[in-house]
């Protein structure tokens, strides 16, 4: 089982996926405008659908731009009489801002992809779950059949 954090905001929120002999399990939470958080995407994937995996980085604009504009009003709030509120507005732009630093899961199915996102610095735990995938597609364990446990008993 590999956990990471899904936003730099609320890092104690972790997104969850869970690879074993039959199938990819995903459970990652939703954030609206990437802070608040409003329930849960579960995603099931057969191990034997995933033709490739592929870890990119992802960076979004509007998060940047917002980021940016929050410093900047947070700056120009410091420099008059809202010290406190400036501090603030900097801090929030600083984390939006990271915000738009992401890394991506990729996932080539039959059925289509899907995308598993981690902010950029866990971005070793998505290449650690790429490796198991193919550990996993390269050697499976072995199945048991029924009978066989009664027979060897």
């Amino acid at each position: 089982m590999f956990n990471f954090s899904i936003s730099w905001l609320i890092f104690w929120m972790k997104g969850r996926v869970e690879v074993d002999n039959q199938s990819v399990r995903s459970r990652i939470p939703r954030l609206l405008i990437w802070i608040f958080p409003y329930g849960m995407v579960a995603k099931d994937v057969n191990l034997a659908d995933i033709k490739a995996t592929e870890v990119k980085s992802k960076n979004q604009i509007f998060p940047l731009l917002l980021g940016i504009v929050l410093i900047v009003l947070g700056i120009l709030s410091t420099m008059n009489d809202g010290v406190a509120l400036g501090i603030l507005a900097i801090i929030i732009g600083i984390i939006l801002g990271g915000a738009g630093f992401k890394a991506r899961l990729v996932l080539t199915t039959t059925q289509g992809t899907v995308n598993l996102d981690a902010v950029a610095f866990q971005k070793d735990v998505l290449l650690q779950i790429a490796q198991e995938i193919k550990n996993r597609q390269t050697k499976p364990e072995p199945q048991i059949k029924d009978n066989q446990v009664l027979e060897e008993l």
